[in-house]
C-alpha cells in the first residue's frame, strides 16, 4: 500500500511545486554573463512566474542534489537567470544569450505562436500530462458556478501552481474584477489537504485545486469527498516547458540534457531529485501538444497588460 507521506510527495505539496518546481530542478541561482562559451556553465532562464519561495535549508539541499545531477548528464556546471516575464525569456533565448528556458505552459503557448524557432525540448509532468484546475465548493454549498462563490471565503493554496492562481484570476477578470474583489476574503494555505478539509468544514466556501489533488483526498478521505463538489474546472492545460531557441544550444549538449531528464526517473540521483521537487517524471513532446497549445492560446489569451 502507498503510504501516506509518499502520496504527499507525489502530489507535491511540500517544498517547491509545479512550475517552480522545474525552475529549480533546471537552474541553480549564480550570476551568469550573456551566453554560453564553450565549455562554460549551461545558462537556463526562467520567467517570472516561475520563482519559487524563499530557499530553506531543504530546498538548498535539494538544488545540491539538482546540481550533481546536471553536472553528470552534461558535465557542464549550470546557473539561473530569472527573467521579469515569459516575453524577456523569449527575447533573451531568441539572441542566444539564454540556452535554455523553462515556461508555464500556457507562457510557452504565448510565446511559441510569433516564434517558431522555440522548440520544446521536454515537458515537466506529475503523474498527468495535461493538468486541470479544480474550483471545489462544499456540498451544501448553493453555488452552482464560479460566480456563486463571489463574496464568499476562498483559498488557493500556495502550493507553487501558477496556473491555479492563473485560472482563478480569468475567472474573475471575466466577472469585471480581481480575486481580491471578487471574493470576502482569500487564504493560502500551503496543505491542500488542509484546504480541501476547511471546504468540508465550512471555513472557506470554497478552493482551486488541481486533478491530483482530488484523487489523493478521494482515496485518503473518501467520505470526506463525498462532502464536496465541483463547480467549475479548466480545460487541461500545458504542462511546464522546458525549451531552446535555434541553434543556439549545440546539438550534442541539447541531447544529453533531454536524454538526461526523460531518464531522470529511472536513476538514484534522479528519482531523489524529482521527489524533492514534485514531479513524477519528465517526458518527451508527445503528437498532441501543438493542438494542445492552441486551444490554451485560445481560451486564456495572453493578457492586453502582459503584452505592452
Amino acid at each position: 500500500m502507498v503510504s501516506r507521506a509518499t502520496l504527499w510527495r507525489q502530489r507535491h505539496w511540500g517544498l517547491v511545486l509545479g512550475v517552480g518546481a522545474v525552475a529549480a530542478l533546471l537552474a541553480l541561482v549564480g550570476p551568469a554573463a550573456d551566453g554560453r562559451q564553450k565549455g562554460g556553465a549551461l545558462r537556463i532562464g526562467s520567467s517570472g512566474s516561475l520563482s519559487a519561495e524563499k530557499a530553506d535549508a531543504k530546498e538548498k539541499a535539494a538544488l545540491k542534489t539538482l546540481k550533481a545531477f546536471i553536472k553528470e548528464e552534461t558535465g557542464l556546471d549550470n546557473d539561473i537567470v530569472e527573467q521579469k516575464d515569459w516575453k524577456e525569456l523569449t527575447d533573451k533565448l531568441a539572441k542566444g544569450q539564454l540556452d535554455l528556458g523553462v515556461y508555464q505552459g500556457y507562457e510557452y503557448a504565448w510565446a511559441v505562436e510569433k516564434n517558431s524557432d522555440l522548440k520544446p525540448l521536454a515537458l515537466a509532468v506529475n503523474v498527468h500530462r495535461y493538468p486541470s484546475a479544480h474550483i471545489v465548493a462544499s456540498g451544501k454549498s448553493k453555488a452552482k458556478d464560479f460566480n456563486g462563490l463571489q463574496g464568499k471565503a476562498f483559498a488557493i493554496p500556495s502550493t507553487g501552481q501558477p496556473y491555479l492562481r492563473f485560472y482563478v484570476d480569468r475567472l474573475a477578470q471575466a466577472a469585471g474584477k480581481t480575486p481580491d474583489t471578487f471574493f470576502a476574503k482569500v487564504t493560502t494555505p500551503e496543505n491542500v489537504e488542509d484546504a480541501l478539509d476547511d471546504v468540508v468544514d465550512g471555513i472557506v466556501d470554497g478552493v482551486v485545486v488541481d486533478q491530483r489533488a482530488l484523487e489523493v483526498f478521494k482515496l485518503r478521505k473518501p467520505a470526506r469527498f463525498k462532502k464536496l463538489h465541483d463547480v467549475a474546472h479548466s480545460q487541461p492545460f500545458p504542462p511546464p516547458v522546458v525549451a531552446f531557441y535555434g541553434k543556439h544550444l549545440d546539438d550534442d549538449t541539447r541531447e544529453r540534457f533531454r536524454k538526461g531528464l526523460l531518464e531522470a526517473n529511472k536513476k538514484e540521483r534522479g528519482k531523489q531529485m524529482l521527489e524533492h521537487f514534485g514531479l513524477t517524471h519528465f517526458e518527451a513532446v508527445p503528437t498532441d501538444f501543438g493542438k494542445v497549445l492552441a486551444e490554451s492560446r485560445k481560451t486564456y489569451p495572453p493578457s492586453p497588460a502582459k503584452t505592452k
